[in-house]
């Protein structure tokens, strides 16, 4: 028998799961929990419950299931719900296997049944909601009507709604596992840290156990991968890697990270042995480049609560002292507090740094500077102010001062264990460290929803005491630093002297940058004040047209905020030493090069050219392809070269410069090219908003403003859309034909016809006498609508500006910039097709007379903001694509939902668009059923179907998804176990029959979700003979297809993920891989690869539905 407490064990823990099994079954030596419940969660808990009881009373008849044996109070279970109770509370479900009691049961309009559990949480935890799945699957085994959802009801009043098909899966597995594990008792008494053991009654005895035993996880900054590669090597204890030598290095640790570990292991020994303190200096230049100290400098500490806000997360407290010890407070308990704190803080630092040049704003760890980043953004404040502080330096991390200069005797480079070096004594006070003033923080808000405003304040002055030491220690810190500095002889870095004249000139580039800042802060304000002014302080009482105000000002600001991390990171990688940039996977660090001669400028070139031919380590990939932007670090400067080819192992550059300005000199590295400027996309968008601040508080009827509102399609006449008949094509066209100034859209899952779709309804629209537009995100996917529509009616007047040089063979005419673009317009005044990116339909001059129709194609990936900007050129607007393809890429943090995808945006958190708002393409003709059929549960809510003519198999081998296992550990980006399975899969179905043809090369396709891997694959299908299988990441394929399909998961476990489990196991990722294929499908990955240590629900989701795919797929053969 198992319970929904035993499942969250287990899926918080095993080793708790495994430890209280073997209390209950009353094992010798199992050890017992070192505390209970907190009483005063319970408290509030049950209050919770009964609140929620008292308010469903109040409008419905409840049945009480109040027996305390769990098969009576079954049984009586039964009868209420046969009885069709409206509500039952505390419903018990005892099958002989599984027993739990629900907090409530929910009869719905359609006679179904959905679980409902209070929780005093403010967010939704993983533990709840696999009680939660638990509880509705009981529900469904037990034959009853259920619905399709099951729902939290948090502690702050808001439900959180969950699909119960989303978790199943993870339970089957869950439940698996305990019904085929014996009582007993692990063969480690202790398990590594986690986030579940704040709240875990062994932690204490885990942590006792992990010493005793001196643990490798003990040593400072060790990762489970280094930690399992050197137990492997015999180094199992913090000892035995102290006292390695160099020949002890496994073989998969390079020389550099295992001299580190080991000396890091050293020090630490030798400080438990002495008992002293022990620290040593590794790098004196990082000590010679602190800033000099500054009566201005500003000491800053933050306090934030993930949970706060129904898990939205509150920074709550922002924290400064100054060097004469003064603390000044910046408290927040909602987001409109948080951001007139943060507002402060922000103005607070700036006018001290203004007050006082060469100041700086010091804090420890990355957490502050990544917080400011995000709060600019989300809240639309000080995006210029932080902007500054970011470019001129003016923030210090210290962690990463120390981590460059020192190597200090302690477990952890946190700052609590610094400490003892420069503040001897202890913290005092019930909040000591990050985690505990987050439960503080939830402590108070419990206190302060209960009523008990005194006890609340007591937890509050707790926390802000913590902060404050935070802010002190972190001054004091610096001190020390300093001294150590001075202490080893090590000077201050000096500039060079300026002279009065280029002091000058800095100070005045310093005023005119500032000036540029206010205006652009003044002219964001002047398009967004009047679109947020008289709005609701509480976002649940927005209506539709005030969240598309809100959403519109959120879009205003888009372009600048995703172009901005591009520069923040280009003033990092020029600063950041060699090491960090070499495994930096958006740069590269060359291992030898040659340089060429200087070419002078002629003709009409104005500038030098040289090529560059650049070595590259093959183990550590670089991102560049022929045709990219580069630039090319000299020391602090960088210059800008393009990419010529590209290899695994070698990047041929062409590198230009001023004739006057050539030098000699090699680059250090190669970084990221300048990001694009976004204009006029942005201009078009501060448009958009004023022709909406001008008609408020009315919205105006424009397809742009449709799309922020999530309207249905208005139609002329009124009504709502076509029902879908048996030609889905002509419906759509008769849909789109009646738009009235209004927006619709049509999702295709791979191979539905989307693009099919497109040809026929731009060749009617055209042949009609409309004008029609085609954008997209790239200049090949424009392109191919363009054509598919000229395949349908070759004679259309048709145009698109050349990318650079026009193509001969494109069939369309090609003006040579947008002026010739509006005059051949003018010139085709009846209907015509235009076809351009988003650049082209958001500048002026094309824009001044819009379009009847502009379509965008790959809507599930153009920018929300994007499509703002274009809609600006077209009366209607018609969105293709999918969603639950590969997402769109956003460098920026964004507010109000400002970081959407225009069809991700309209759908919103379905898997499939509402009817109202368009259509659904439900077949598929490119995948098997059997194929399709995972896909579909995985990524379309069961909806999406195989045409017949998708019924198509390889001679002598069924169609579906396979699982192909391969045991291995400790891989991460790459896996020549899972490379030599792919190669073993293609050789057994190379030159079988398919469509009355042989198999070759060109018909198999490999999904790596790393491009070493890719390398790895590439190079064990050439060894083989296989050199011409498409190898590759999975955004290289979007749009592609083959027979067969094999996806390497590469990775051995969750642990070993160096992207997350959100990278590796994103649906969007699984779906674009899975189905490229026509025929077979096979899935290449570790049986370990779901051993996740599972934090979020989002990442329940991501395990479960790969768990979903592994039980739908059958056993490969090989």
């Amino acid at each position: 028998m198992y319970t929904p407490s035993d499942l969250a064990d287990l899926l918080e823990c095993e080793h708790r799961s495994i430890l209280t099994q073997a209390l209950a079954a009353g094992l010798p030596g199992a050890p017992r929990p070192g505390s209970g419940p907190d009483q005063l969660a319970v408290k509030h808990g049950r209050a919770h419950e009964e609140a929620t009881l008292v308010r469903l009373r109040s409008d419905r008849p409840v049945v009480e299931i109040d027996e305390r044996d769990p098969a009576v109070a079954a049984k009586a279970t039964e009868e209420a719900l046969r009885a069709g109770a409206p509500v039952v509370y505390q419903a018990v479900f005892h099958d002989g296997e599984f027993s739990g009691r629900a907090d409530f049961l929910l009869r719905d309009d359609e006679g179904r049944y959905e679980v409902y559990d209070t929780k005093l949480a403010r967010h939704a935890k993983p533990s709840a909601v696999v009680q939660l799945t638990a509880y509705a699957d009981a529900l469904r085994r037990a034959g009853w009507p259920a619905g399709p959802n099951m729902h939290l009801l948090l502690g702050d009043g808001t439900t959180r709604t969950l699909r119960v098909d989303d978790f199943l899966p993870l339970l089957d597995r869950l439940r698996a596992r305990l019904r085929n594990r014996p009582a007993r008792l692990p063969v480690q008494l202790w398990a590594d840290e986690r986030p579940a053991c704040g709240a875990c009654g062994f932690a204490q005895y885990c942590s006792t156990a992990r010493e005793a035993d001196r643990d490798l996880s003990l040593v400072a900054g060790m990762r489970g991968d280094q930690r399992r590669k050197l137990v492997t090597a015999g180094l199992a204890t913090i000892d035995k890697l102290a006292a390695a030598g160099p020949d002890d290095r496994p073989r998969d640790m390079s020389a550099s990270t295992f001299t580190s570990l080991r000396a890091q292991a050293a020090i630490q020994v030798r400080q438990d042995e002495t008992g002293e303190l022990a620290y040593e200096v590794i790098d004196p230049a990082a000590l010679a480049e602190l800033p000099p100290p500054n009566p201005g400098d500003v000491f800053f500490d933050m306090e934030g609560d993930p949970y706060a806000l129904a898990g939205t997360g509150l920074e709550y407290l922002f924290g400064a002292v100054t060097p004469d010890g003064e603390f000044v407070p910046f408290w927040a308990h909602n987001r409109a507090q948080e951001k007139k704190a943060f507002e402060d803080f922000v103005d607070f630092a700036v006018a001290r740094l203004a007050e006082h040049p060469g100041a700086h704003v010091y804090h420890y760890a990355p957490y502050e500077v990544t917080a400011i980043k995000r709060l600019a953004a989300v809240h639309g404040t000080r995006e210029e102010a932080v902007d500054g502080l970011l470019r001129s330096g003016a923030l210090v991390d210290l962690y990463a001062v120390v981590r460059k200069a020192l190597r200090v005797g302690q477990r952890s480079y946190s700052i609590k264990y610094l400490e003892p070096l420069y503040m001897p004594a202890a913290r005092e006070g019930d909040v000591k460290t990050a985690v505990s003033s987050i439960e503080a923080y939830e402590d108070y808000l419990t206190l302060t929803a209960a009523g008990e405003p005194e006890r609340a304040a007591e937890v509050l002055r707790g926390i802000g005491d913590y902060n404050e030491y935070d802010c002190v220690s972190t001054l004091r810190l610096l001190e020390f630093l300093h001294r150590v500095r001075e202490e080893a002889g090590i000077e201050l870095a000096t500039p060079e002297p300026e002279s009065e004249v280029d002091a000058l000139l800095r100070e005045t580039e310093e005023d005119v940058a500032a000036e540029r800042r206010a205006e652009r802060a003044a002219a964001l304000a002047a398009l967004v004040d009047p679109l947020l002014e008289g709005l609701p302080d509480d976002p649940a009482d927005f209506t539709p047209d005030d969240r598309a105000r809100v959403l519109l000002a959120a879009s205003v600001g888009y372009h600048r905020r995703e172009t901005n991390p591009a520069w923040w990171e280009f003033f990092r990688q020029l600063a950041a030493p060699l090491g960090d940039l070499e495994v930096d996977t958006t740069c590269a660090v060359p291992v030898s090069m040659s340089v060429g001669e200087w070419v002078p400028p002629s003709g009409r070139l104005r500038t030098a050219k040289r090529t560059l031919v650049l070595a590259c380590d093959p183990d550590r990939p670089h991102p560049f392809a022929p045709g990219d932007d580069v630039r090319l670090r000299y020391g602090a400067d960088a210059r800008d070269a393009k990419v010529v080819a590209s290899s695994a192992v070698e990047l041929t550059l062409e590198e230009s410069s001023a004739p006057d300005a050539t030098s000699n000199d090699r680059p250090a590295a190669v970084l990221p090219g300048s990001p694009v400027r976004p204009a006029p996309k942005d201009e078009a968008v501060a448009d958009l908003a004023r022709l909406v601040g001008e008609t408020l508080p009315e919205l105006p009827r424009h397809p742009g403003v449709d799309l922020l509102r999530r309207s249905e399609p208005r139609l002329r006449g009124g009504g709502a859309l076509p029902a879908p008949g048996e030609d889905l094509v002509a419906t759509v066209i008769e849909a789109v034909d009646a738009l009235d100034g209004s927006v619709l859209a049509v999702q295709g899952p791979p191979g539905a016809g989307k693009t099919y779709l497109a040809g026929k309804l731009i060749a009617h629209l055209v042949r009609s006498g409309k004008t029609v537009g085609v954008t997209s995100n790239s200049h090949k996917a424009v392109e191919n609508v363009l054509s598919a529509a000229l395949g349908n009616a070759p004679s259309l007047a048709c145009a698109k500006r050349a990318k650079r040089t026009p193509d001969p063979a494109a069939p369309w005419e090609q003006p040579k910039n947008n002026d010739a673009l509006v005059r051949w317009r003018e010139e085709h005044d009846t209907g015509h097709l235009v076809g351009g990116t988003a650049w082209t339909f958001a500048n002026a001059a094309v824009r001044a007379e819009p379009f009847d129709v502009l379509v965008i194609d790959e809507a599930g990936q153009f920018a929300l903001a994007d499509a703002l900007a274009v809609s600006m050129c077209a009366k209607n607007l018609v969105l293709l694509g999918d969603p639950q393809q590969l997402p769109q890429v956003v460098q920026g943090t964004h507010p109000a939902g400002a970081e959407a995808s225009a069809l991700g945006h309209l759908i919103g958190e379905a898997d499939i668009i509402p009817p109202s708002l368009g259509y659904f393409l439900d077949q598929t003709r490119r995948m098997h059923p059997a194929v399709c059929a995972p896909v579909s549960r995985l990524s379309y809510a069961g909806l999406l179907h195989s045409h017949p003519s998708a019924s198509r198999s390889i001679d002598g081998f069924a169609s579906g998804l396979y699982l192909s296992s391969v045991d291995h550990r400790g891989n991460t980006t790459r896996s020549v176990e899972e490379a030599a399975e792919v190669v073993s899969v293609i050789s057994s179905l190379h030159g079988r029959s398919w469509q009355g043809r042989r198999l070759t090369d060109e018909d198999f396709l490999v999904v790596a979700p790393y491009n070493l891997q890719a390398r790895v694959v590439t190079r064990a299908l050439a060894d083989a003979g296989y050199g011409e299988v498409r190898v590759g990441t999975v955004d290289r394929f979007q749009g592609q297809e083959a027979p067969v399909v094999v996806t390497t998961m590469t990775s051995s476990s969750a642990v070993d993920l160096p992207r997350g489990l959100d990278f590796l196991l994103s649906r969007n990722r699984l779906n674009v891989a899975l189905s490229r294929a026509q025929s077979v499908a096979v899935l290449v990955c570790s049986p370990h690869l779901l051993e996740a240590d599972i934090r979020t629900v989002d990442q329940m989701r991501l395990v479960s539905g790969m768990l979903g795919l592994l039980q739908d797929a059958l056993p490969w053969p090989g």
